[in-house]
């Protein structure tokens, strides 16, 4: 709302980006790892990874989460960030962001009861692991915005190298990222449909 107030005929884009099977890639600490242990017969097969079933999981997750959003939120907002020479390799695949038919005129957006700080570089956020960024399409904001989000992503989880020698996935979910990474006004994020 605030963006709107301020950018009245200015549209405001957004796009989600999420980790793989966030808890596969973190290692449990071994007194973690012993509380998450599954029981079977007389026999205690503790995982070696975050279980979605183990209490303190998603506490632990949380951690990496957001450190990856505090981390994008610093890319955006630093403007000496060109996303051209410092990104994530999958940053390539993103497509041309989706604007709504100009036509169609924007709504005006009512006063907010609480005074935001300005803020024109845009914002991202995060939920267990669906990472989400919104921004005005202002400058080089279109450029950055997404491009944040998966650099900080890239940054926290260990590359893969062509040589890896045990398999194992990125931690961005690239399919997810195909359909839900471009850059929009109308998109669905935890469910909720967003028109900007």
């Amino acid at each position: 709302m605030d963006l709107r107030l301020r950018h009245p005929t200015t549209p405001i884009l957004g796009a989600k980006s999420e980790f793989k099977a966030a808890y596969q890639h973190v290692s449990l600490h071994g007194d973690i790892a012993e509380k998450c242990a599954i029981m079977c017969d007389k026999f205690a097969l503790p995982s070696l990874h975050l279980t979605f079933g183990g209490s303190p999981c998603p506490n632990e997750f949380c951690i990496y989460s957001e450190l990856s959003i505090d981390l994008a939120n610093d890319l955006l907002h630093t403007p000496n960030w060109d996303p051209k020479v410092l990104c994530s390799p999958h940053s390539a695949t993103l497509p041309e962001p989706v604007l709504l038919d100009i036509s169609i005129p924007f709504a005006s957006a009512k006063q907010l009861d609480i005074v935001l700080e300005p803020d024109d570089w845009g914002k991202a956020d995060i939920f267990i692991d669906d990472g989400m960024v919104i921004i005005p399409d202002l400058h080089t904001n279109r450029d950055r915005a997404v491009h944040a989000l998966l650099l900080a992503i890239h940054t926290l989880c260990c590359p893969l190298d062509p040589n890896e020698p045990i398999a194992r996935e990125d931690c961005l979910s690239l399919g997810k990222l195909a359909e839900e990474g471009q850059l929009s006004e109308s998109f669905t994020i935890l469910g909720w449909d967003i028109n900007t």
